[in-house]
């Protein structure tokens, strides 16, 4: 960032705003760690989804070595539900956010030149068009804030994952504990 020095009230240098391009900068670097962190959230589900099915395997081996009828009882049937729920949560993660583009900038009016809400309504030409005047740093804004929003998201439905996989094994706890004496 440039340093333009001005005197305040005390006589003291102060900093102005950044520049234009550095906002841009900044504006493109938010962005790309925004993107970088949902495609984390994504892929840290997809290798939930696989570690947490195979931790099914032992985990029935202990239920069935501490009661062979295990198959048949009630508890582990809401066991498998609970798999199967905390399963489809973090595939949810992973489902793609839809958006609502006028809630989340706030009102500004940007192009939508980003993200293109339905490419269908949208030709090679208009797109062109649009791009001739382009304000860079309100696209640049509004697409930073799209990204949050998506971003913000996919952490909540992450975390609800979590939590689900927290009351799964606890469930297993209980279920291994009553049907110890099967």
């Amino acid at each position: 960032m440039s340093i333009r020095p001005s005197p305040d009230v005390d006589g003291l240098a102060t900093q102005a705003g950044p520049s234009k391009d550095e906002r841009l900068d900044f504006l493109k670097q938010a962005i790309a760690f925004t993107e970088w962190t949902i495609r984390s959230f994504d892929t840290k589900a997809q290798i939930s989804i696989a570690a947490f099915v195979l931790s099914m395997s032992p985990l029935w081996s202990i239920l069935t070595s501490a009661c062979p009828r295990a198959a048949s009882s009630p508890l582990v049937a809401v066991l498998l539900v609970l798999l199967v729920v905390t399963i489809l949560l973090f595939g949810y993660v992973i489902w793609p956010v839809t958006l609502a583009p006028a809630k989340l900038t706030g009102g500004w009016q940007t192009r939508g030149l980003f993200y293109v809400a339905d490419p269908n309504q949208l030709s090679a030409s208009q797109y062109t068009e649009r791009l001739k005047d382009l304000t860079i740093e309100e696209e640049l804004a509004a697409e930073t804030l799209k990204l949050a929003y998506i971003r913000e998201i996919k952490s909540r439905r992450f975390k609800t994952a979590l939590k689900a996989v927290v009351v799964f094994y606890g469930w297993a706890l209980v279920a291994f504990l009553l049907l110890r004496s099967c």
